[in-house]
């Protein structure tokens, strides 16, 4: 049997700043001529669809972006060789039903498969198979779930992570083909380092039968990992999603991951992308000192090194406390005018102060436990979707 390539891609979509160029059809233009050759070298490629595909579709009601582009965007995409696509992300029900459908038809227009959503919680189509060149690959993706993506029996959504129900199926489908991939949407945004709990996640997976986990979402490139007889990639990184107009250290680059299986087991080989003006293209300089030197301390943290411990615990209390304090400390203060005239014209710092001082000890300790506590947290949840419902 001869050997298979499969290209995996990072978050992917079209922006203001080359949207014509992809209805163009102009995929050199977008992800210059090296990038091309390595999708038109690859059997297969998949990339994760970081929005939603849409021409009429309404906006649904949401903090956060929502992010659309037109249905015809996927000529550059289909002109670049992508042969499937996970919808199993934080966008793709950004413009509800009428802009999920829009995109499955798009997508089947230009023969691009499509695997992570569905109409109903019953309906959901969490894996696709491939049958090439005598091996059987299973493609799998799942993400975290919000209020806007979760799918319930009338409404439509994305496959979400539970533990039980992920790990069953994928035990499942192990047993049916040569290897599995996981495409994990989720984690911690914009850093280097992500929480105990995605790692617990994936060795579970693993344990399960995963050969292969690859983190999408966070748009920055984390670590990787062997664990027993499986890759784990913590963070890939965006391959073209150029949302902001800021180039943070975070978005600058990403990972485009080429695996190679063949008769007894499977290579890896990483290909750095880094971000241009009108998308990504090849990294001629291909440096994965930093990458690595976080893998090895990842390494080392597995085992049980403290010291490793101790710097992945701070570098990810320090993203929390600088990328999420302020934001979270006043949604549960209660976003309101006295605090937006306050907070105008402080520093970062000043912000947390005074954002500090308006919550006591025992406020703070409140909060934790509903976070913390699995009961409280469904609780909460479920009181405040019907404050939701009842304002609407």
């Amino acid at each position: 049997m001869s050997e298979l390539k499969i290209l995996f891609a990072g978050d992917t979509f079209p922006v203001a700043s080359n949207m014509e160029l992809f209805r163009e059809g102009k995929k050199e233009e977008i992800f210059g001529k090296k990038v091309c050759e390595l999708f038109e070298s690859a059997d297969y490629s998949v990339c994760n669809f970081e929005g939603c595909l849409t021409d009429t579709g309404i906006a649904v009601e949401k903090v956060g972006p929502t992010v659309k582009a037109p249905t015809d965007t996927l000529k550059a995409l289909s002109a670049l060789g992508i042969k499937a696509a996970t919808l199993a992300n934080t966008h793709t029900l950004d413009f509800g039903t009428v802009g999920h459908d829009e995109m499955r038809e798009a997508l089947t227009k230009y023969n691009i498969n499509f695997f992570g959503t569905g109409d109903s919680i019953d309906d959901i189509k969490s894996h696709i198979t491939l049958d090439i060149k005598g091996k059987k690959i299973t493609l799998y993706t799942v993400t975290e779930l919000f209020s806007f993506n979760t799918p319930d029996k009338n409404k439509a959504g994305a496959n979400g992570y539970d533990e039980y129900k992920v790990c069953r199926e994928l035990a499942e489908l192990k047993e049916n083909c040569d290897y599995l991939v996981v495409l994990y949407h989720g984690g911690a945004e914009m850093t280097h380092f992500n929480a105990p709990k995605i790692r617990q996640r994936f060795h579970r997976m693993a344990d399960n039968g995963a050969d292969i986990i690859i983190s999408q979402h966070t748009h920055a490139i984390g670590c990787e990992e062997y664990y027993k007889n499986s890759y784990l990639l913590y963070g890939q990184g965006n391959f073209c999603f150029n949302l902001s107009k800021t180039i943070s250290e975070f978005t600058a680059s990403g990972i485009l991951l080429e695996v190679v299986f063949g008769e007894k087991g499977f290579n890896i080989k990483k290909y750095l992308i880094k971000r241009t003006e009108n998308g990504c293209e090849y990294d001629e300089k291909q440096d994965f000192s930093v990458f690595k030197e976080r893998s090895r301390l990842h390494d080392r943290l597995i085992k049980g090194d403290k010291e490793a411990e101790d710097i992945f615990e701070k570098e990810f209390s320090d993203y929390c406390r600088n990328m999420w304090f302020t934001r979270l400390m006043r949604v549960f203060r209660g976003i309101n005018p006295e605090d937006d005239k306050a907070l105008a014209d402080l520093s970062k710092k000043e912000q947390e102060t005074y954002l500090l001082s308006k919550f006591t000890k025992t406020q703070l300790s409140a909060i934790q436990m509903m976070l913390a506590n699995d009961e409280f947290n469904e609780i909460a949840l479920n009181f405040i979707t019907q404050a939701i419902n009842n304002k609407e």
